[in-house]
């Protein structure tokens, strides 16, 4: 008998499983990264979706008309109310505000939790690390590219232009999505892809556990006929039929086995 650890069949199992982790392990790395790409694409254009929907529901004269100390004038109570009604409405948005340039840079116009939250942005509050994409904001709807970190937290945003009555552009208004929010997102799929693998890799070693087991049984069975006819024993009958390469051993070997027995009938005397 030949010890499980020179067993074809586990020589079989281990090398078939070494190749589907290698494979699986470089197919998840692949799309992993394929879909975290994706999804980071996607939650860019629902930045500019949401960005574009608010900025339509804002006034833009009111907007412009706001100088700093007018926090609790009516023009900035209702923008700061509509912000917030949405911002609250919506769970994937994490901050909503409205910001305008100056010669300075961009300054916050109306926070979105101004009054709700310690430490909202007041009128003329200068946002201290401005981007190219806010720049873009005044012309078209846009989404960063990458994460910002800044005194709130990690955030990807959107931006998209406000306008008054006559068209002129007053402002944008900021959209800010949490990091951790798309990396749950991440993790989600990530943990799904990963699931799959582990289940294909267990149907897979019991698909080649069966097939290894029904091969070793074979090769056994001619194993114990060959024994057998070391012996003198010729009344040997081979059972294995299979369509490959067994198969065409266990046929030769019965052929084998009938013209053992022809000759030793042609030396009898």
């Amino acid at each position: 008998m030949v010890p499980w650890y020179h067993s074809i069949i586990t020589k079989l199992t281990v090398a078939f499983i070494i190749l589907i982790l290698v494979i699986a392990g470089l197919s998840v790395f692949y799309t992993f990264g394929a879909t975290k790409t994706a999804l980071k694409e996607t939650t860019r254009d629902e930045l500019v979706a949401l960005a574009s929907v608010v900025a339509t529901q804002i006034d833009g004269d009111i907007l412009a008309s706001l100088q700093p100390g007018d926090e609790e004038t009516p023009g900035f109570i209702k923008i700061r109310d509509q912000l917030y009604a949405m911002q609250s409405s919506n769970s994937e948005i994490l901050y909503l505000y409205t910001m305008r340039q100056t010669s300075e840079g961009f300054v916050f116009v109306v926070d979105g939790e101004y009054g709700i939250i310690n430490d909202a942005a007041g009128i003329g509050e200068l946002y201290e690390t401005p981007t190219d994409e806010m720049e873009t904001g005044l012309t078209v709807s846009v989404a960063e590219k990458e994460y910002m970190t800044d005194q709130w937290g990690t955030v990807i945003s959107g931006y998209a232009p406000v306008k008054n009555a006559a068209g002129v552009v007053t402002g944008i208004v900021g959209v800010d999505m949490s990091a951790e929010r798309v990396i749950e997102r991440q993790d989600f799929i990530g943990s799904i892809i990963y699931l799959i693998m582990l289940i294909g890799i267990g149907i897979t070693a019991v698909i080649i556990g069966i097939i290894s087991k029904t091969m070793i049984r074979d090769i056994r069975a001619l194993n114990d006929s060959a024994e057998k006819i070391s012996t003198g024993d010729t009344n040997v009958l081979v059972t294995v039929v299979r369509n490959d390469e067994i198969g065409e051993l266990a046929s030769s070997f019965s052929r084998m086995v009938s013209s053992l027995k022809i000759m030793m009938m042609d030396e009898e005397p």
